[in-house]
Parts: structure tokens; sequence; C-alpha cells
């Protein structure tokens, strides 16, 4: 093997070592945690989209549309700050775009989250109560605490053209961290 050969295979080795030292850091329970937590999020973003859809189009049905999904938002919304354990964001070495800042600035990040988890509840209340004005403004509350939470963590969900709030990505929360 050539001098040019063994260095190539010898940077190879060390790749390799550094993310099976990267997963071994992070524990297979922290990486254990990015795929169903991505995937919460991405109900929350889907759910909160689906009332947003509804509003769009006029024709809000609330016990197929909102009421199901108002309540998946509040449920999921729940668990939140439980899905970022120590451990489980890029130093895993898999793909997730929660940034460390998460757990740098974890009072912010669960202040926020707190915040979110209130306004989803109370978007859970409108929905029961299938009040159409209010629940415009909460969609409308919810989405920004959503974002504001998601800001922190690195995610900006998009803003539709009518105002409302989607989820942006796979992380978004409405949707991937």
């Amino acid at each position: 093997m050539s001098a040019f050969g063994f260095r190539r295979v010898t940077a190879a080795a060390f790749v390799v070592l550094g993310f099976a030292a990267l997963e071994a850091a992070a524990g297979p329970a922290e990486i254990a945690q990015i795929k169903p937590r991505q995937d919460k999020l991405r109900d929350m973003g889907g759910a909160l989209k689906a009332i947003n859809d509804d509003i769009k189009r006029g024709r809000i049905d609330w016990d197929n549309t909102v009421i199901p999904n108002a309540q998946t938002i509040k449920d999921r919304s729940g668990y939140l700050l439980n899905w970022f354990p120590k451990g489980s964001g890029p130093e895993t070495g898999k793909k997730t775009y929660a940034l460390p800042v998460i757990w740098q600035k974890n009072d912010e990040f669960q202040k926020l989250g707190k915040a979110a988890q209130v306004e989803a509840g109370k978007l859970n209340e409108v929905a029961l109560k299938k009040d159409e004005a209010a629940l415009k403004a909460q969609v409308l509350a919810t989405g920004k605490a959503c974002i504001a939470n998601a800001a922190v963590a690195h995610v900006r969900p998009a803003r539709s053209d009518s105002g409302a709030f989607h989820a942006s990505g796979p992380d978004s929360v409405p949707s991937q961290i």
C-alpha cells in the first residue's frame, strides 16, 4: 500500500471512529428520542395546518377536523418539553434540526415551551366551544407561541399569504426537531 493509500485508510478509520464516539457519547436512549420527537412535532404541524385549511376554505368542520386536531395539538404539547433530553441534539451524529441552543438556553426554551402548551390548551377549549372568531384568533396565538419556541430551537415555521401559520419542514413546530 502506498503512503497516500495508507493515509486515506487511516483518515477513513478516524472518521468512522469519530462517529462511533459521538453515538457512544450520546447513548442509545437519547438517539432513540430523535425520530419519535420529529414524528410528534410533524403531527402537531399537520394538525394545525388542517385547522388552518378549514379556516381558509371558509367551511369549518368542527367535529371531523377542528376538535380532533386541536386535541392532538393539546395532547402532544403536554409532552413537548420531555422530547429534548440532554444528549439528543446534533452531538448524536443523527439528522436533527435541533440546535445546541435548546440545551444552552434551556430556561428560555422551557419558558416558551410552557407558553406554547398554554396556547394549545386554549385552542382546544375554543374548538370545543365551536366559536369561529375565537378559533381564528387562537390559531394565530398558538402559531405564534409555537414559532417563538421553535425560534429558540432552530426552526422558523413558514407563514402563509393569509397570515396563518403552517409547518415548514419535517422538524418544525408545528413540525422536526
